[in-house]
């Protein structure tokens, strides 16, 4: 990551260390006379930049200072569009859903649509067992022009190292348990070889989300199925020696030039070169399996319905 440390690195950071806190923290206390009343949930995107188009919004809450990780939970989300002239009108609808199997904290992933830039609001509703739901308000700033790729733009022609430069996995990747499959192609080759890929910039070994390892994992499952319609690539997000670049914050070039502030990232491009999907942060089987099954069948990504 650059220096300017981003909004999504803080919070998912700030996820794990508190739940790391959370279940080191002690497990009885005292008997109280009366118990206090449950603290309300706290909504968090963990998001760095939304754009105008398709957005995946995902979100963390918290209670208590404690990352929720609730499968059953569900979030309603309102959209408004606070710049234009009327402020109250809903925009549309979702629900964000739970993401978090595997994951270190629960993570809730909704979709959303916005047709032009400038601030805009989400109204969340949170439920709660017995009570009313806890409704909190949120701005949007959404963008224009994106840092990052977003769907519908052409992949850029990278040429990230392979094994053809770097034989040797260890310096290629801080994963511990390399797959060779992901360091064959350039994204370059990959953009020429006429099949839909997969493009993932992360570092395993020295992530600040906690979630690349994780990520890899699902990716690996991912290729186990569907290898022959489709390629994977793997970018690391440091040069060897990884370690000393983490210090140094030292990253690929290939980061800068596809705008990525945050790790992980990964992309869903079609066998054109375009960008059908992309996914900031934490990913499960769950939510990129049904995605893979239409990239691989050549049809357009859509979001499931949740």
């Amino acid at each position: 990551m650059n220096r300017s440390v981003t909004r999504a690195v803080l919070i998912s950071a700030a996820l794990v260390v508190i739940l790391a806190l959370a279940a080191c923290g002690p497990t009885s206390s005292p008997a109280a006379q009366t118990a206090p009343a449950a603290p309300e949930p706290i909504p968090i995107l963990a998001v760095s930049e939304l754009t105008v188009g398709p957005n995946r919004l995902a979100f963390g809450v918290l209670q208590g200072g404690t990352p929720i990780n609730d499968p059953d939970l569900r979030l309603g989300l309102r959209f408004v569009y606070i710049d234009g002239p009327d402020k109250t009108r809903v925009q549309s609808e979702s629900t964000a859903v739970y993401r978090g199997e595997g994951l270190p904290f629960g993570l809730y992933v909704g979709y959303a649509t916005f047709d032009q830039p400038g601030a805009w609001g989400v109204e969340i509703s949170v439920p709660r067992a017995g009570g009313e739901p806890v409704v909190t308000g949120m701005r949007l700033d959404v963008r224009e022009r994106p840092s990052a790729p977003p769907v519908g733009a052409p992949a850029l022609p990278s040429r990230n190292l392979t094994m053809a430069d770097v034989p040797e996995l260890s310096r290629l990747t801080s994963d511990a348990s390399p797959d060779p499959d992901f360091y064959r192609l350039t994204i370059a080759d990959a953009l020429t070889a006429g099949k839909p890929f997969v493009v993932t910039f992360s570092t395993p070994g020295y992530c600040q989300t906690a979630v690349c390892a994780p990520n890899m994992l699902v990716l690996k499952r991912l290729k186990a199925q569907y290898q022959a319609q489709v390629n994977f690539i793997h970018v690391e997000v440091y040069p060897y020696p990884f370690g000393e670049s983490f210090q140094a914050q030292r990253q690929v070039p290939q980061m800068k030039e596809w705008g990525l502030r945050t790790e992980p990232w990964t992309f869903l491009v079609d066998a054109e070169g375009v960008i059908q999907a992309r996914y900031e942060g934490g990913i499960t089987f769950a939510e990129l399996e049904p995605a893979l099954a239409q990239l691989a069948a050549g049809q357009p990504i859509t979001p499931p319905v949740q």
